[in-house]
């Protein structure tokens, strides 16, 4: 959430950008065992893919957040209570890893008596895909090259060396990290690129990211790539709503927030207008909506000039607003 030079990552996803599957079923793995990481050949069994791969969903899982470590052993992994939310307390996935959406739904359908219904298992629900992308780039420790992108470039029009540049010097001038490999921040774009944008033409669909849907990044013929704020009417109220409950949580002395750092991120911390790249006016009405459906959470005013979204109240429990949003919707 808020950027911190002494703690950063980059390239630790193998190369390998988030697929369909590999969230709950490396969440099921760790609800069944949660040392199951630290056996990779009893990982690669489980999971059904190689160790790079097997690399590659724990750190998914991390990144999102959706598991913690133990606390008899840090090396092990644990399911949390996000996790939980999102994908119940264990299901008995056997799919294959990588299978897409309707993959997911027809290889289960004798699974249904396992499934949570209060929960998003195969990730059916936009509503999950966009709160999934929210926790990976406000994630400035874990995935600190996506937490740049959605929240400090701003450029909308890019091509790949563009992008590699840019991270460059984000990298050397405001993380002093100058030594850090060309080669892995090159891994972060490519991956960063691979998992927003679809590609045209591309035939091994089931292998897609689930974020390419969301239209962040899109194929520019001229340019190369795009990333542009607009309406984005479908992005879900709940999402929004999440994010501005874990800025007020990880801010709990602050009764207000500026609109400006909700738009820009301006203050070093994630900002849900940029990570959802939202237009101005668009964020406006989006908080304006939001403060209408929750009435007793938030309310905008102007204080001399400078808007400002309130909390009313305790801040809102980000956990509370995703578990009262998939009981609703279930």
């Amino acid at each position: 959430m808020q950027l911190n030079l002494r703690s950063t990552s980059f390239g630790r996803h193998e190369t390998f950008p988030l697929r369909y599957g590999w969230l709950p079923k490396g969440y099921t793995a760790v609800a069944k065992d949660p040392a199951i990481f630290l056996q990779p050949e009893e990982a690669m069994v489980r999971l059904g893919v190689g160790r790079n791969m097997v690399n590659a969903i724990r750190y998914w899982l991390i990144a999102t957040g959706v598991v913690g470590s133990s606390d008899s052993n840090a090396n092990e992994l644990r399911p949390n209570e996000l996790g939980k939310i999102l994908f119940g307390e264990g299901l008995r996935l056997h799919q294959g890893v990588g299978h897409s959406q309707e993959d997911n739904q027809e290889d289960n359908q004798d699974d249904s008596a396992g499934v949570d219904l209060t929960s998003d298992p195969y990730l059916e629900d936009d509503a999950t895909l966009w709160i999934l992308h929210w926790l990976i780039a406000a994630n400035a420790t874990q995935a600190t090259g996506f937490f740049w992108f959605f929240n400090r470039f701003s450029t909308p029009h890019f091509r790949e060396k563009e992008l590699l540049e840019g991270l460059r010097i984000f990298v050397a001038d405001d993380l002093q990290q100058a030594g850090r490999s060309l080669k892995t921040l090159e891994s972060d774009v490519s991956v960063l690129l691979r998992m927003y944008a679809t590609v045209p033409g591309r035939t091994d669909e089931h292998l897609d990211s689930p974020l390419a849907n969301l239209g962040l990044i899109e194929p520019d013929p001229e340019f190369g790539y795009r990333s542009l704020r607009t309406a984005r009417p479908l992005l879900p109220s709940v999402a929004l709503h999440f994010a501005l409950a874990q800025r007020f949580a990880a801010e709990p002395e602050q009764p207000a927030l500026p609109v400006r750092a909700l738009l820009y991120g301006d203050d070093g911390k994630a900002s849900p207008g940029a990570v959802f790249r939202l237009s101005e006016s668009s964020l406006m009405e989006r908080l304006e909506a939001v403060c209408r459906e929750h009435p007793g959470h938030y309310e905008l005013r102007d204080t001399a000039g400078v808007h400002q979204l309130y909390r009313i109240g305790e801040p809102p429990d980000p956990l509370a607003v995703l578990a009262n949003y998939y009981q609703g919707s279930s």
